[in-house]
């Protein structure tokens, strides 16, 4: 059955505002990010001049607080991705660059496929390089 014209005019409407309120959102260092409990987003990750990685979650505190700031290869893409790209990087090293070097911006949600919708959208516009897969990433360092 056929999404009605009226409820897809209703989902681009709010996936612009989403999108509006994402760019204006204030960057801040990682290490400072405080959202909600429980609370569910899309965030954007700028370090080394640039937004180098885009994602979502259904708990943007847990995401924030223990996968990027004290997780470890397995509870986040992008620290995997340091550790297996950068020469001599481990788990440690990654976080402290993290928690030093990098700034983000979120926005809580009321959905998580809303959420997913402008992750993707976001990574489609602006390609960050952290977004690529491994594999890709591990082919172009040769």
């Amino acid at each position: 059955m056929a999404m009605p014209k009226r409820r897809v005019e209703q989902i681009i409407s709010a996936l612009k505002r989403d999108f509006e309120r994402i760019h204006i959102a204030q960057k801040m260092p990682l290490s400072e990010a405080k959202p909600s409990k429980g609370k569910l987003g899309v965030y954007m990750l700028f370090f080394e001049g640039d937004l180098q990685y885009v994602g979502s979650s259904k708990n943007l505190y847990k995401r924030i607080r223990n996968n990027l700031l004290s997780g470890n290869e397995k509870s986040h893409t992008l620290i995997n991705k340091l550790c297996k790209l950068r020469e001599n990087w481990n788990e440690r090293r990654a976080k402290n660059f993290l928690k030093s070097s990098a700034k983000i911006k979120f926005i809580e949600m009321d959905s998580i496929e809303k959420a997913k919708i402008l992750e993707y959208i976001l990574i489609a516009i602006y390609k960050p390089y952290y977004n690529t897969p491994l594999k890709q990433l591990l082919k172009e360092k040769r």
